[in-house]
Protein backbone atom coordinates (compact mmCIF):
# COMPACT_ATOMS: atom_id res chain seq x y z
CA UNK A 1 0.00 0.00 0.00
CA UNK A 2 1.23 3.46 -1.06
CA UNK A 3 2.46 6.00 1.94
CA UNK A 4 1.76 8.99 -0.26
CA UNK A 5 -0.58 11.86 0.86
CA UNK A 6 -2.54 11.66 -2.38
CA UNK A 7 -6.66 11.39 -2.19
CA UNK A 8 -6.62 11.01 -6.01
CA UNK A 9 -9.81 9.19 -6.90
CA UNK A 10 -10.90 8.43 -2.85
CA UNK A 11 -14.35 8.50 -2.71
CA UNK A 12 -15.79 10.50 0.11
CA UNK A 13 -18.82 11.69 1.67
CA UNK A 14 -18.87 15.48 3.20
CA UNK A 15 -21.66 16.24 5.67
CA UNK A 16 -21.81 19.61 6.20
CA UNK A 17 -20.39 21.70 2.85
CA UNK A 18 -22.46 25.39 2.78
CA UNK A 19 -20.80 26.32 5.58
CA UNK A 20 -17.70 28.63 6.08
CA UNK A 21 -15.37 25.71 6.22
CA UNK A 22 -17.21 22.97 4.55
CA UNK A 23 -17.04 24.75 1.24
CA UNK A 24 -13.02 25.17 1.31
CA UNK A 25 -13.18 21.57 2.02
CA UNK A 26 -15.40 20.30 -0.50
CA UNK A 27 -13.42 22.89 -3.02
CA UNK A 28 -9.76 21.82 -2.04
CA UNK A 29 -11.02 17.78 -1.84
CA UNK A 30 -11.83 17.83 -5.36
CA UNK A 31 -8.89 19.37 -6.70
CA UNK A 32 -6.72 17.10 -4.73
CA UNK A 33 -9.11 14.92 -7.14
CA UNK A 34 -10.96 13.09 -4.70
CA UNK A 35 -14.69 11.83 -5.88
CA UNK A 36 -16.80 13.53 -3.39
CA UNK A 37 -20.51 13.70 -2.11
CA UNK A 38 -21.59 16.69 -0.35
CA UNK A 39 -24.17 16.99 1.48
CA UNK A 40 -26.19 19.93 3.61
CA UNK A 41 -29.63 20.57 5.31
CA UNK A 42 -32.85 21.21 3.01
CA UNK A 43 -32.92 24.91 2.16
CA UNK A 44 -28.92 25.40 1.65
CA UNK A 45 -27.44 25.72 -1.77
CA UNK A 46 -25.41 21.77 -1.29
CA UNK A 47 -27.02 20.96 -5.26
CA UNK A 48 -26.07 24.36 -6.69
CA UNK A 49 -22.17 23.86 -4.95
CA UNK A 50 -21.95 20.16 -6.03
CA UNK A 51 -23.15 21.12 -9.42
CA UNK A 52 -20.05 23.72 -9.38
CA UNK A 53 -17.85 21.20 -7.94
CA UNK A 54 -18.59 18.01 -10.23
CA UNK A 55 -19.98 16.27 -7.23
CA UNK A 56 -22.77 14.58 -5.99
CA UNK A 57 -25.33 16.56 -3.78
CA UNK A 58 -27.41 15.11 -1.01
CA UNK A 59 -29.64 17.29 0.94
CA UNK A 60 -29.31 15.92 4.78
CA UNK A 61 -31.38 16.94 7.99
CA UNK A 62 -28.87 15.65 10.56
CA UNK A 63 -31.33 15.62 12.92
CA UNK A 64 -33.54 13.03 10.88
CA UNK A 65 -32.32 9.37 11.20
CA UNK A 66 -34.65 8.38 8.39
CA UNK A 67 -32.91 11.34 6.17
CA UNK A 68 -29.81 10.06 7.54
CA UNK A 69 -29.83 6.13 6.63
CA UNK A 70 -31.08 7.46 2.95
CA UNK A 71 -28.62 10.03 2.48
CA UNK A 72 -25.74 8.26 3.19
CA UNK A 73 -27.07 5.07 1.28
CA UNK A 74 -27.45 7.78 -1.99
CA UNK A 75 -23.83 8.76 -1.18
CA UNK A 76 -22.21 5.16 -1.28
CA UNK A 77 -24.51 4.91 -4.12
CA UNK A 78 -23.40 7.16 -6.08
CA UNK A 79 -19.86 6.81 -5.30
CA UNK A 80 -20.38 2.83 -5.72
CA UNK A 81 -18.66 2.95 -2.30
CA UNK A 82 -17.25 4.87 0.53
CA UNK A 83 -13.14 4.98 1.76
CA UNK A 84 -13.76 8.57 3.66
CA UNK A 85 -16.36 10.05 5.18
CA UNK A 86 -16.34 13.94 6.99
CA UNK A 87 -18.82 15.12 9.32
CA UNK A 88 -18.88 18.50 9.50
CA UNK A 89 -22.27 19.96 10.21
CA UNK A 90 -22.78 22.05 13.27
CA UNK A 91 -24.79 24.78 15.34
CA UNK A 92 -22.35 27.77 15.58
CA UNK A 93 -22.45 30.86 17.48
CA UNK A 94 -22.54 33.11 13.96
CA UNK A 95 -25.42 30.59 12.70
CA UNK A 96 -27.31 31.29 15.82
CA UNK A 97 -26.59 35.03 15.57
CA UNK A 98 -27.49 35.58 12.46
CA UNK A 99 -31.20 33.87 12.92
CA UNK A 100 -31.89 36.83 15.48
CA UNK A 101 -33.28 36.66 18.75
CA UNK A 102 -31.54 36.71 21.56
CA UNK A 103 -29.45 33.22 21.12
CA UNK A 104 -26.63 33.68 23.89
CA UNK A 105 -28.50 34.33 27.43
CA UNK A 106 -26.91 33.96 30.60
CA UNK A 107 -26.04 30.50 31.40
CA UNK A 108 -28.16 31.20 34.50
CA UNK A 109 -31.04 31.08 31.72
CA UNK A 110 -29.56 29.12 29.04
CA UNK A 111 -33.35 27.44 27.60
CA UNK A 112 -33.71 23.63 27.38
CA UNK A 113 -34.39 24.41 23.66
CA UNK A 114 -31.47 25.55 22.42
CA UNK A 115 -29.42 23.67 24.57
CA UNK A 116 -31.19 20.66 22.78
CA UNK A 117 -31.17 22.17 19.22
CA UNK A 118 -27.49 21.93 19.05
CA UNK A 119 -27.20 18.78 20.91
CA UNK A 120 -29.49 17.12 18.18
CA UNK A 121 -27.14 18.47 15.50
CA UNK A 122 -23.62 18.32 16.78
CA UNK A 123 -23.65 15.02 18.59
CA UNK A 124 -26.68 13.26 17.57
CA UNK A 125 -26.22 13.64 14.14
CA UNK A 126 -22.65 12.77 14.59
CA UNK A 127 -23.60 9.51 16.18
CA UNK A 128 -26.57 8.99 13.32
CA UNK A 129 -23.57 10.05 10.58
CA UNK A 130 -20.88 7.69 12.46
CA UNK A 131 -23.19 4.50 12.36
CA UNK A 132 -24.26 4.44 8.79
CA UNK A 133 -20.93 5.95 7.15
CA UNK A 134 -18.90 3.26 9.26
CA UNK A 135 -21.41 0.64 8.65
CA UNK A 136 -20.46 0.92 4.87
CA UNK A 137 -16.59 1.37 5.35
CA UNK A 138 -16.78 -1.49 7.08
CA UNK A 139 -18.41 -3.46 4.81
CA UNK A 140 -15.80 -2.57 2.22
CA UNK A 141 -12.98 -3.64 4.61
CA UNK A 142 -11.96 -0.05 6.49
CA UNK A 143 -11.63 3.64 5.38
CA UNK A 144 -11.24 6.88 7.33
CA UNK A 145 -14.13 8.25 9.51
CA UNK A 146 -13.05 11.98 10.24
CA UNK A 147 -15.27 13.96 12.91
CA UNK A 148 -14.84 17.69 13.19
CA UNK A 149 -14.86 19.28 16.44
CA UNK A 150 -13.21 22.12 18.44
CA UNK A 151 -10.69 23.64 20.19
CA UNK A 152 -13.89 24.54 22.72
CA UNK A 153 -14.47 20.41 23.11
CA UNK A 154 -10.83 20.78 24.72
CA UNK A 155 -10.48 24.08 26.70
CA UNK A 156 -12.77 26.56 27.96
CA UNK A 157 -13.18 29.61 26.32
CA UNK A 158 -12.11 33.56 27.26
CA UNK A 159 -15.17 34.88 27.17
CA UNK A 160 -13.72 38.44 27.42
CA UNK A 161 -12.33 38.40 23.89
CA UNK A 162 -16.32 38.01 23.11
CA UNK A 163 -17.68 41.01 24.47
CA UNK A 164 -19.21 43.58 22.17
CA UNK A 165 -19.52 40.70 19.43
CA UNK A 166 -22.83 39.91 17.87
CA UNK A 167 -21.92 36.36 18.53
CA UNK A 168 -20.47 34.73 21.99
CA UNK A 169 -19.18 30.81 22.63
CA UNK A 170 -22.14 28.84 23.86
CA UNK A 171 -22.28 25.92 26.27
CA UNK A 172 -23.88 23.77 24.05
CA UNK A 173 -21.59 23.93 21.60
CA UNK A 174 -18.40 23.27 24.33
CA UNK A 175 -20.37 20.57 25.40
CA UNK A 176 -21.25 18.84 21.89
CA UNK A 177 -17.77 19.04 20.69
CA UNK A 178 -16.47 17.86 24.15
CA UNK A 179 -18.86 14.74 23.73
CA UNK A 180 -17.73 14.21 19.93
CA UNK A 181 -14.03 13.61 20.34
CA UNK A 182 -15.56 11.16 23.22
CA UNK A 183 -17.62 9.23 20.52
CA UNK A 184 -14.30 9.57 18.47
CA UNK A 185 -12.40 8.24 20.54
CA UNK A 186 -14.89 5.07 21.51
CA UNK A 187 -15.22 4.83 17.86
CA UNK A 188 -11.97 4.20 17.11
CA UNK A 189 -11.24 1.63 19.08
CA UNK A 190 -14.47 -0.68 18.65
CA UNK A 191 -14.07 -0.40 15.04
CA UNK A 192 -10.24 -0.81 14.74
CA UNK A 193 -10.20 -4.23 13.92
CA UNK A 194 -12.08 -3.35 11.12
CA UNK A 195 -9.41 -0.94 10.04
CA UNK A 196 -12.20 1.80 9.77
CA UNK A 197 -9.83 4.53 11.57
CA UNK A 198 -11.53 7.15 13.47
CA UNK A 199 -9.72 10.33 14.08
CA UNK A 200 -11.28 14.30 15.13
CA UNK A 201 -10.16 17.37 13.97
CA UNK A 202 -10.63 20.60 16.67
CA UNK A 203 -9.97 23.82 14.40
CA UNK A 204 -9.35 27.15 16.74
CA UNK A 205 -10.85 30.65 15.16
CA UNK A 206 -10.74 30.52 11.34
CA UNK A 207 -11.32 34.51 10.05
CA UNK A 208 -14.34 35.16 8.51
CA UNK A 209 -14.02 38.87 7.97
CA UNK A 210 -14.62 39.59 11.75
CA UNK A 211 -13.56 42.79 12.87
CA UNK A 212 -10.34 44.11 14.00
CA UNK A 213 -10.68 44.05 17.18
CA UNK A 214 -11.73 40.80 18.05
CA UNK A 215 -9.52 39.69 15.50
CA UNK A 216 -6.62 41.08 17.45
CA UNK A 217 -8.10 40.14 20.96
CA UNK A 218 -8.06 36.23 19.74
CA UNK A 219 -4.61 36.42 17.92
CA UNK A 220 -3.18 37.55 21.29
CA UNK A 221 -4.16 34.23 22.50
CA UNK A 222 -2.42 32.20 20.43
CA UNK A 223 1.54 31.51 19.72
CA UNK A 224 1.34 32.10 16.61
CA UNK A 225 -0.95 35.94 17.03
CA UNK A 226 -3.70 35.36 14.48
CA UNK A 227 -7.00 33.23 13.19
CA UNK A 228 -6.65 30.55 11.23
CA UNK A 229 -7.13 30.76 7.44
CA UNK A 230 -9.80 29.12 5.86
CA UNK A 231 -7.61 27.28 3.61
CA UNK A 232 -5.69 26.16 6.82
CA UNK A 233 -7.51 23.45 7.78
CA UNK A 234 -8.27 20.96 4.94
CA UNK A 235 -4.78 19.91 4.79
CA UNK A 236 -5.48 17.53 8.02
CA UNK A 237 -8.47 16.14 6.49
CA UNK A 238 -5.95 15.11 2.65
CA UNK A 239 -3.71 13.46 5.51
CA UNK A 240 -5.99 11.46 7.61
CA UNK A 241 -7.91 10.56 4.30
CA UNK A 242 -5.19 9.64 2.65
CA UNK A 243 -3.25 6.00 2.55
CA UNK A 244 -0.22 7.86 4.85
CA UNK A 245 -2.25 7.78 8.23
CA UNK A 246 -2.98 3.96 8.22
CA UNK A 247 -1.86 3.69 11.19
CA UNK A 248 -3.51 6.70 13.15
CA UNK A 249 -6.67 6.34 15.29
CA UNK A 250 -8.30 7.70 17.87
CA UNK A 251 -6.18 10.95 17.59
CA UNK A 252 -7.56 14.51 18.08
CA UNK A 253 -5.72 16.93 16.12
CA UNK A 254 -5.94 20.56 17.01
CA UNK A 255 -5.15 23.34 14.44
CA UNK A 256 -5.20 26.22 16.36
CA UNK A 257 -1.82 28.25 15.70
CA UNK A 258 -0.60 26.24 19.50
CA UNK A 259 -3.97 28.39 21.51
CA UNK A 260 -3.65 25.08 23.46
CA UNK A 261 -0.24 24.30 23.56
CA UNK A 262 -0.18 27.03 26.34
Amino acid sequence: MSLRTDIDGKRVLLLGACGVLGRRHAAILAEHGARLAIADRPGSDVMALAAELGAHGIEIDATDEAAMVAGVAAAVGALGGLDGAIFNAAVTGEALARQGGDPFPPFEEYPLSLWQTTMDVNLTGAFLFAREAGRALKAQGGGSLINVASIYGIVGPDHRIYDGQPFKSFPGYAASKAGLIGLTRWLATWWAESQVRVNSVSPGGVYNGHDARFAEAYGNRTPMGRMADKDEITGILIYLLSDSSRYCTGQNFAIDGGLTAW
